[in-house]
């Protein structure tokens, strides 16, 4: 029996039968994978070919065309052809824009503003803009969810603590202003009269309009007063809707956040591709599958 197939394996520089085999899976589940994808295919493999010829060429100016046929295997007319091509006419050339490339085109680790991965983007903010350090203090900090893969903050606040290393959030209000460097913080986005939902099981909810736009009030005005001049705010928030009725939080929090005197430097979206509802007959708005992270400097 077949074992399950490695997707994340997947890697547009070798060929569909070298994935297979590091996949675990045949070429025809390899070939249906990219298909499924939507993976540009075509210009990742004339991607390889390019970045392969310019680069031995690059480190070996003086070679001959035999040399070059001999390390690269591939034909003098090839090499010719590619050796004459910028990276920027591969790209108009061969680019199928309704596809996806694999390699993020210029470079596969490029830091990106979207992912479906939340400590990622966490790790690419801290990189960018905060010099590899982790946060100073996290005032939601609940069950530690965001620190899987950056360092857990010094200072560590929740409403409602449910592990011991977090403090009652009514303490940070007695710190002096500018206490912080840096802040982050991610408030509900759950909004639901309904006692018995699914979703609240699981995550804290509001129970009113009025009680959600207060807390981020509440939060985002704490966060400034904390926060010292050129600190780095990380806010991570969701639109939601109840009742038919749609709220654009995410819209509300930026522009209170602006008019507060903090810059928006930079906005991650986190993609799902699942998420717990409650049951209904019929939909009326757009599932929410997506997430913000907005990032802010004290001015």
């Amino acid at each position: 029996m077949r074992g399950k197939i490695r997707y994340a394996l997947y890697d547009a520089s070798k060929s569909i039968e070298e994935n297979a085999a590091t996949m675990g899976c045949s070429v025809a589940a390899v070939r249906k994978f990219v298909r499924m994808k939507g993976i540009d295919r075509k210009y990742d493999v004339t991607f390889v070919r390019w970045k392969r010829i310019h680069d031995y060429c690059k480190e070996n100016p003086e070679a001959t065309n035999a040399e070059k046929k001999a390390a690269l295997g591939y034909s003098i007319n090839t090499i010719k052809k590619y050796e004459n091509l910028s990276e920027e006419q591969i790209y108009k050339s061969k680019r199928d824009t309704w596809k996806v490339s694999d390699f993020d085109i210029r470079n596969r680790n490029a830091i990106k503003s979207i992912s479906n991965n939340q400590n990622e983007i966490l790790g690419w903010i801290l990189h960018l803009y905060n010099e590899d350090r982790t946060f100073e203090a996290d005032l939601t900090a609940s069950l530690l969810v965001f620190y899987k893969t950056i360092p857990t903050p010094k200072h560590l606040y929740d409403k409602y603590p449910q592990l011991p290393q977090v403090k009652d959030l009514k303490e940070v209000d007695a710190l002096p202003d500018g206490s912080f460097s840096s802040i982050v913080y991610d408030l509900p986005f759950i909004l639901s009269n309904n006692s018995s939902s699914v979703i609240k099981e699981r995550f804290t909810n509001f129970f009113s309009v009025e009680e959600m736009f207060t807390a981020n009030d509440e939060m985002l005005e704490r966060s400034y007063r904390l926060l010292q001049t050129d600190g780095l705010l990380v806010v991570k928030t969701m639109d939601t809707s109840i009742n038919g009725k749609q709220y654009w939080v995410s819209d509300y929090v930026l522009r209170n956040a602006q008019d507060m005197g903090l810059e928006l430097i930079d906005k991650f979206i986190l993609t799902s591709s699942y998420r717990l509802i409650s049951k209904t007959k019929v939909q009326h708005l757009a599932r929410k599958y997506h997430s913000y992270f907005f990032v802010f400097r004290k001015r």
